[in-house]
């Protein structure tokens, strides 16, 4: 990722909502859902450990989430080593978002949003149990610290689910 002076992670109300209109895409999504969706991608592109020097490494360092790379970095381990099938990932230029990308942006705002009864039977369809227990333990230490950074995942109180769906 190459980062330039101009660059800058905006927050959901700083932008008004430009979308092309297509329910799939990402560009609807608001910044924190992007940078999480950006991630995945990245680390599933990347297949190794984020380095000083690497995209992601760089994206957490800008978006000044630096300390939530390692939870992220553990949970994207749980998640792409231990699933019950191979998840659908599309390269971090898609536009599209598939419906295992929405999944963990969704898990990601159950972590947050401190929802550990749906977190974990959800992560339990998707892994196996021992990679299900250390991916939502590091999923809620990551979306905390996105959450203190301003990147909120979880719905407002009383919304009855995550943005993504």
């Amino acid at each position: 990722m190459k980062v330039t002076s101009q660059q800058s992670v905006r927050r959901q109300g700083d932008v008004g909502r430009q979308s092309c209109g297509r329910a799939d895409c990402a560009c609807a999504l608001p910044i924190g859902e992007r940078f999480v969706l950006w991630a995945i991608r990245q680390w599933q592109h990347d297949r190794t450990l984020p380095t000083e020097g690497s995209a992601l490494h760089g994206g957490f360092k800008v978006a000044g989430v630096l300390d939530a790379l390692p939870d992220f970095a553990i949970a994207m381990d749980a998640l792409f080593f231990g699933p019950r099938r191979i998840l659908g990932v599309h390269l971090p230029t898609c536009s599209q978002v598939s419906r295992d990308e929405a999944t963990i942006v969704a898990l990601c705002g159950l972590a947050q949003g401190d929802h550990d009864g749906p977190l974990g039977a959800s992560l339990d369809v998707l892994v196996v149990p021992s990679a299900a227990r250390v991916a939502a333990e590091r999923l809620k230490s990551f979306t905390a610290t996105l959450g203190r950074a301003g990147l909120r995942l979880a719905p407002p109180a009383g919304e009855a689910g995550a943005l993504i769906n």
